[in-house]
């Protein structure tokens, strides 16, 4: 999971004015039409091309929250906050077999958007491991009132959001590709960091098998490509009075590989860039290169 800034998502000043236009008609429907109102005006919001494409452009064709490719795939356009009814969860993340109502007023609303791939949006019960959105959402306390303005909602959502650049941060991925907290500081991560970390996993399936064994792959890609880097760093030693020429264009052209493998659109850039920040103590020039 990488930051995609929300102001830079934009399908068009008439999709913005058809959506505000539905929302405002959507609030004078009696409770019994939401529902049908919100599917009737599909196409014209979350199923529009337009919108699709305003979403893609953010960081590629990929998913918001796994990363991975949506080619061939049919994209999920997710409503973050659910516009239907929301299954509650315990502390260990079983269905309490109650419900809430969900936030039917950001049917529309395109701060409520995020692409998804059908695991990371479907539910999905694996032989070691299950996930995807579907109706969870869970929050700590109390959940915001109805027809709260986007802007005015003030929730302790536990899953991380990507478009929230200080929930993004508190995701780290290991060597192997497992996704953990991660720990900036010195000190250990809260418990409160650790159980959104636990839930972001749970929620997006982010443990899927198949998609560990994808990432980590990845990331040792990455791994093996900062190796034969800094093999070219040693053999320029650049504060020689005769450095290698040679060593330094192989340098630079691997630099640039490497960039381009954790470009926003690139496959699990999140995980390659975390196995960067990690190689940092062993390869200086990391820092001087100003890789990420």
């Amino acid at each position: 999971m990488i930051y995609i800034n929300p102001d830079n998502i934009s399908p068009g000043a008439e999709w913005e004015r058809q959506a505000m236009n539905l929302t405002r008609q959507l609030k004078l429907q009696p409770a019994a039409n939401r529902s049908s109102f919100i599917e009737a005006h599909r196409d014209e919001t979350w199923g529009h091309p337009q919108l699709l494409k305003a979403l893609r452009a953010a960081i590629g064709n990929k998913c918001w929250y796994s990363e991975v490719p949506l080619e061939g795939a049919d994209p999920n356009v997710d409503h973050f906050r659910p516009k239907g009814r929301i299954r509650e969860v315990d502390e260990n993340l079983q269905n309490t077999k109650t419900t809430s109502r969900g936030y039917w007023w950001l049917a529309f609303e395109l701060r409520n958007f995020r692409l998804a791939s059908m695991h990371s949006n479907q539910r999905r019960v694996d032989e070691h491991t299950s996930g995807g959105k579907w109706d969870y959402f869970p929050v700590r306390g109390r959940r915001a009132p109805t027809e709260t303005d986007w802007g005015a909602i003030v929730e302790d959502v536990l899953a991380l959001d990507p478009c929230s650049a200080s929930d993004v941060r508190l995701l780290w991925f290991d060597p192997d590709g497992n996704p953990c907290v991660a720990r900036w500081r010195d000190e250990p991560a809260t418990a409160a960091d650790e159980e959104r970390v636990r839930v972001t996993i749970w929620l997006y399936h982010l443990d899927k098998v198949e998609i560990q064994t994808k990432r980590s792959q990845h990331v040792e890609d990455i791994r093996k490509d900062l190796l034969k880097a800094n093999a070219d760093h040693i053999l320029w030693n650049s504060t020689s009075a005769t450095p290698n020429l040679q060593a330094k264009n192989s340098f630079d052209r691997k630099i640039a590989e490497i960039k381009k493998k954790i470009a926003d659109n690139a496959e699990f850039a999140g995980a390659k860039r975390c196995a960067i920040r990690a190689a940092m103590a062993d390869y200086q020039w990391i820092e001087e290169v100003n890789i990420i």
